[in-house]
């Protein structure tokens, strides 16, 4: 026996979680089709922040056998113990007893009853070690070793063997449990580990370049899950809006992310794809879907420039008994243009390479009988293969371990051990390798039982979903625990499969009322949405972006996340501002002078797209006519101004313009505005008749004017002999006596 000496560390383990932005601020727009960072805004401290650890209040203990606790002939024991002061003031000093009992636990049962501390077990003492005071805030690890040719070791058969650490301070005692495995050289079982590839929760229909270059460098969430499962035989259950975020960046991607997803094909390991952002596939059954919802068209996110291959074009060399003419654009160089290779179909963007097309994994803990049958419903008589992933915990008469490949009514199933799937997944979330060790001492003991249980029978385990980002080394560990295991052997996924399914019986299981109301909600917006869009050539442009952000916000990652309301609410908000997008503005008061003019209307179009329209106009009164419809091309982010012509009848007066704006589809557009028109029809005949007689009078006046102007002219223009001629005779007729005397003869 060993007794490593402990030794002290202060407590500073870096946070697990990717920080994340607020939801709201993600979609504060219109359908958000230059998506971005949801998460990776950086956190400004406030002054008075300090990188001081948040202490828990209590001191802690913690004990892990080494080695996933399997104690093989011929091998020492080593087992590592952790106090964690948490508390304002140093803790005492404490000493420690390591039992181990000669009896092994009888069933898996009798494993979780031991580690749940709700059964007892005599234990023998095999080691002792102590601890000195532990300062605040500070944690403190010592190792105990127990030599493989103890007594204590010698001579144990196969079995899981209770292993109790109990930590004396004074008067008080604390007893942490844990257990040693001894395996088994006989047959082993066939193992199929599932493994998911997914990204941090968005609230976006894609990750961005920013997230993805972030997420696949080096230490990067999915850089580090690949990491994990190379060279190993899992499944890898993929979310295929990880693929479709990198390919639809086409030669924009980053480097990082091309060469990522390039490892991903390369990778000879069986796959199944997940809902697109991995979406809650309860949420959906439980609000009343007949199917579970696809995911949507990405064009309006890719761009054609991105799709566009250099070609090189050689020149032609002249031979040798030719004689070359010199040009000016003769050269030793290469050309290039670029080759539009077109932008990829989503089927395209969404291979994952499946081996099997239809398995739906609901979140642990949601796959019960209600979810399973709602889910074989809706794919019905079309796709007897799909298969759904459900976890033992929800298998009615569980305590022995349950046939992986089993059937419930016409539901074919994959059920996965809840108890090492548990352990596994825990220990892939410690950062600590020390503590690390106790979950995967837990998940070796509950395999060694499950090989035992099962025989022959194929058994199914998974490393599930991450709450929080875990690291490639956590992830790896818990990755090799269970394909390395002594009592098992790597199944392939294909003869898991294939396999004859077992009969069992689901329980109903409870819904998730929250998340099945924000589906439902969402969904109906979305139909909302979906009339709106018919304004567009291209509906997808809307809708598709729109269902992939749905799916995202329904994704399993955001599952105790207490900013997913927000999320919800801030996705909704979106798909509101949207269908607000396009619409009338308030028409201004409008004089109508003459009998007929145009009735001046702005549409306005906040979309990035041009959108179709049929402005309807209804006048409220007899004594005007307006144009019943018109239709426009409203242009993109802009006020597109419609000219509707009008009519004024007989009378003058306020008239009302109801005002509508429809889609090609039929669908009101907007809400109805009602312009004011006032009509003073007759004043144009009377302008008319005023100025005709103005006229008149002005011509009659001008003549007038003319003619005696015209008289006096021809007055004053007479010869001068003439006058004087008129002037003497008038003269001799007034003095006769003057007058000459005519001659008589």
């Amino acid at each position: 026996m060993t007794d490593t000496s402990s030794f002290s560390r202060a407590v500073h383990r870096p946070w697990r979680g990717t920080p994340r932005a607020a939801a709201a601020a993600v979609l504060a727009g219109a359908v958000a089709l230059a998506p971005t960072a949801a998460w990776g805004a950086p956190v400004v401290p406030e002054p008075d922040a300090t990188d001081a650890p948040v202490l828990s209040g209590e001191v802690t203990y913690a004990m892990a056998p080494a080695g996933n606790g399997i104690v093989d002939e011929g091998d020492s024991l080593t087992v590592s113990f952790v106090v964690n002061n948490g508390t304002l003031e140093a803790a005492e000093g404490v000493d420690v007893s390591l039992g181990l009992s000669d009896d092994a636990l009888a069933s898996r049962t009798s494993l979780s009853s031991w580690l749940a501390g709700d059964s007892s077990a005599q234990t023998d003492e095999i080691g002792t070690t102590s601890f000195g005071a532990t300062l605040s805030g500070a944690e403190q690890t010592a190792r105990l070793t127990i030599d493989a040719d103890d007594d204590a070791l010698a001579d144990r058969e196969p079995g899981v063997y209770p292993l109790a650490a109990t930590f004396t301070r004074g008067d008080d005692s604390v007893e942490v449990r844990s257990a040693v495995t001894v395996p088994d050289d006989g047959e082993v079982t066939p193992l199929t580990v599932v493994v998911p590839i997914t990204a941090p929760a968005i609230g976006t229909p894609v990750l961005t370049a920013a997230q993805l270059e972030e997420l696949t460098a080096e230490g990067g969430s999915l850089s580090s899950q690949l990491d994990a499962v190379a060279g190993t035989p899992v499944v890898l259950a993929i979310d295929p809006a990880i693929l479709a975020s990198i390919r639809l960046l086409g030669t924009s991607a980053p480097e990082s992310a091309l060469a990522w997803l390039t490892e991903l094909d390369a990778l000879p390991n069986a796959r199944f794809a997940l809902q697109y952002g991995d979406a809650d596939v309860a949420a959906q059954m439980d609000a009343g879907f007949e199917a579970l919802l696809e995911p949507g068209a990405l064009t309006a996110l890719m761009r054609d420039e991105d799709f566009a291959a250099p070609v090189e074009q050689q020149t032609v060399e002249p031979s040798e008994s030719a004689t070359p003419t010199p040009t000016e654009s003769s050269s030793d160089e290469t050309d290039t243009d670029a080759e539009s290779l077109g932008t990829p179909s989503l089927e395209e963007l969404l291979s994952v390479d499946a081996s099997h097309e239809r398995v739906y994994w609901p979140a642990t803990g949601t796959g019960g009988s209600l979810v399973a049958d709602a889910l074989a419903e809706a794919n019905g008589d079309d796709d007897a293969s799909a298969l759904i992933l459900t976890e033992s915990a929800l298998v009615t008469g569980t305590g022995a371990t349950v046939p992986a490949r089993a059937s419930a009514t016409d539901t074919q199933l994959l059920v996965y051990d809840t108890d090492i799937s548990r352990e596994l997944n825990a220990a892939s979330a410690e950062s600590d390798t020390t503590l690390r060790a106790a979950p995967l001492a837990a998940a070796s003991a509950y395999l060694h039982f499950a090989a035992e249980d099962a025989g022959e029978e194929p058994l199914l385990v998974t490393v599930d979903r991450a709450s929080t980002e875990r690291s490639r080394l956590a992830l790896r560990a818990a990755v090799l625990a269970a394909t390395q295991a002594p009592s098992t052997a790597a199944s392939p996924f294909a003869g898991l499969v294939a396999h004859d399914p077992a009969p069992v019986q689901l329980v109903a299981g409870v819904p998730d009322e929250d998340r099945a109301y924000a589906a439902a909600d969402m969904h109906a917006d979305e139909d909302a949405l979906a009339r709106f869009a018919t304004v567009l050539d291209d509906p997808e442009l809307l809708t598709g972006p729109n269902r992939d952000e749905i799916l995202q916000v329904l994704g399993n990652a955001w599952r105790g996340d207490e900013s997913w309301p927000a999320a919800v609410s801030a996705q909704r908000q979106g798909t509101i501002e949207t269908i607000d997008s396009v619409g009338l503005l308030p028409p201004s008061t409008v004089q109508l002078l003459g009998s007929s003019s145009t009735l001046p209307v702005w549409v306005r179009n906040d979309l990035p797209y041009p959108v179709n329209l049929t402005l309807y106009s209804q006048p409220e009164d007899l004594r005007l006519d307006v144009e019943d419809a018109v239709t426009v091309v409203a242009s993109p982010a802009s006020n597109t101004r419609i000219e509707v012509p009008v009519q004024a009848r007989i009378g003058n007066g306020e008239v009302d313009v109801a005002l509508d704006l429809r889609s090609p589809a039929g669908v009101q557009i907007g809400s109805t505005e009602r312009a004011e028109v006032y009509v003073r029809a007759e004043w144009e005949g009377i302008g008319i008749t005023v100025l005709a007689v103005l006229v008149g009078g002005l011509l009659v006046i001008g003549l007038v004017r003319t003619i005696r102007h015209r008289r006096r002219a021809a007055t004053d223009g007479d010869g001068d002999g003439e006058g004087l001629a008129l002037e003497a005779d008038e003269d001799d007729a007034e003095d006769p006596a003057s007058a000459t005397p005519r001659d008589d003869r």
